[in-house]
């Protein structure tokens, strides 16, 4: 471990060393001339400068990472044993080098501030740059003094934390891959301070990992870093510790099944972009034009509103059409195509139409499943977005909402699958479920129960709203509706899938 630590530490350089004690010196004397400080504001003044952060210590941390961003020769790996016990060493070892970049740092922070005024207290005077700085610590730390230690501490390991997640990536992705990565990583970091949207999205960047106060400005901030921090620590060291073990398991799952072989048709970069088209164009047209919303269960509601009974507007239906109709299209086109198209193929590579079956609906499943999750995010980062916050109220309606999507659109998948089994005609099916959901104009008391469209909020008795059904009977409606056609089909459907 010796030998490996003094490599990575002859890769590194004492260029880079020196780079920092420059480049440190020149942003502590800057923020000392022309503020009025005490020492101990002072350096906690100059350890949170943000510019000298963002701009200088972050890019000088990864560039560090560049250094000894590649694994060993086999050889040396077999020396330790197994990789995993490398991994642990050499990120162990790179600890050092974080500790001589903040060892250097603090040096020269607290040099540079000698000479200035004893006062271990946050009352400035006539000074407001760090007013707004000082304003959110003091009510974290006691003093200035306590704050610059432990300030330091976190970006220590910080910094050692960032080595070791730039080794695995390079590790699993190779250098370049990971260059682009991580150089997309600190443009997001860099770009936080100054974009406030990104400041609302409870998403941890390389800024908040090394810059403790960046973590202050709300009462979640700290608590995702740290979720994100040892989230991400666990799934690295299990993903090396379990390595052989998971690429046996990945492999197999993989090629085994007719279910892998319809993945790949159906589960594709052209289909995922469509999908992300559709939800962030529904969130920002929502956005955009509700201003007057005042709660994120308010948000929740209106993002999937959808259309009532008993009357017709072209907006809102139409919104209920692309939202429901554009996943279920993208599953019509990769249904007609594979039993269409490769019958032959699938009737000699199977055990039998039931399997085809089989693996069509599982797939389908996942697609839509896959599909739900994008609303999910999209209602989360959407309320953050436009400034309505998120709580447990409005975590619980968009489960409910969320659930209520995949039911609707689950079961008229079905019956557009099981339409295309008795016509051979996959339009029919798609014209049937358009006619489906038209059928919520017509003004009579029964509609309310009508399954097509029975997700949207306008049908639920959700926000103390006395009109249309129940969550839960909305649910069981297009569950028990959804679990009979299943049963049909697969009892019956099979039979007319290659006939």
């Amino acid at each position: 471990m010796i030998s490996l630590i003094r490599k990575n530490i002859s890769l590194w350089g004492y260029g880079k060393a020196l780079a920092l004690f420059a480049g440190c010196l020149l942003f502590s004397l800057s923020s000392r001339y022309g503020n009025d400080l005490s020492f101990e504001q002072y350096i906690v003044s100059a350890v949170s400068d943000h510019y000298y952060l963002t701009y200088f210590l972050i890019p000088l941390v990864l560039l560090s990472c560049f250094s000894f961003l590649e694994d060993d020769s086999g050889q040396t790996v077999l020396r330790f044993g197994s990789y995993y016990a490398y991994f642990w060493k050499k990120w162990l070892g790179t600890g050092l080098i974080a500790m001589v970049m903040v060892t250097i740092q603090t040096v020269l922070i607290l040099i540079s501030g000698i000479g200035l005024n004893v006062k271990n207290n946050w009352l400035l005077y006539q000074n407001m740059v760090n007013a707004e700085l000082f304003g959110e610590l003091q009510q974290w730390f006691s003093n200035p003094l306590v704050a610059f230690i432990i300030i330091t501490i976190y970006q220590l390991l910080g910094i050692w934390f960032v080595f070791g997640l730039c080794i695995w990536i390079g590790h699993f992705i190779g250098r370049k891959l990971s260059v682009k990565i991580l150089v997309t990583l600190y443009i997001l970091s860099a770009l936080w301070i100054k974009i406030p949207a990104l400041q609302r999205i409870p998403v941890t960047g390389l800024n908040h990992l090394i810059i403790l106060h960046h973590n202050l400005t709300s009462p979640w901030r700290f608590a995702v870093t740290g979720i994100t921090a040892i989230s991400l620590c666990i799934f690295m060291l299990l993903s090396l510790r379990f390595k052989r073990r998971m690429k046996i398991l990945q492999y197999q799952k993989k090629w085994q099944g007719i279910a892998a072989y319809y993945q790949k048709a159906l589960i594709t970069k052209h289909h995922f972009i469509i999908m992300c088209a559709v939800v962030l164009g529904i969130v920002l047209y929502k956005g955009l034009g509700n201003a007057y919303l005042m709660t994120s269960e308010e948000w929740i509601y209106i993002l999937f509103y959808g259309h009532g009974t008993g009357y017709f507007q072209v907006l809102p239906f139409l919104e209920l059409l692309i939202v429901n109709i554009v996943p279920l299209y993208l599953l019509a086109i990769f249904v007609e195509h594979i039993i269409s198209g490769q019958s032959m193929f699938i009737s000699i590579r199977t055990k039998g139409r039931k399997e085809v079956l089989s693996g069509i609906l599982t797939v389908s499943v996942i697609f839509l499943i896959l599909y739900v999750f994008l609303w999910l995010a999209g209602g989360v980062l959407g309320s953050i977005f436009f400034g309505y916050g998120f709580n447990k109220a409005a975590g619980m309606m968009l489960l409910y909402a969320a659930g209520l999507k995949f039911l609707d659109i689950l079961f008229q998948y079905l019956v557009m699958i099981g339409v295309y089994f008795l016509t051979k005609q996959i339009t029919m099916g798609f014209l049937i479920l358009v006619v489906g959901n038209m059928l919520c104009f017509m003004p009579a008391h029964w509609i309310k129960y009508l399954p097509f469209g029975l997700s949207s909020m306008a049908r639920i008795q959700l926000l103390d709203l006395e009109t249309g059904v129940s969550v839960y009977v909305a649910a069981l409606i297009m569950t028990a509706l959804s679990l009979g056609l299943l049963l049909l089909l697969k009892s019956f459907g099979y039979r007319k899938l290659l006939g």
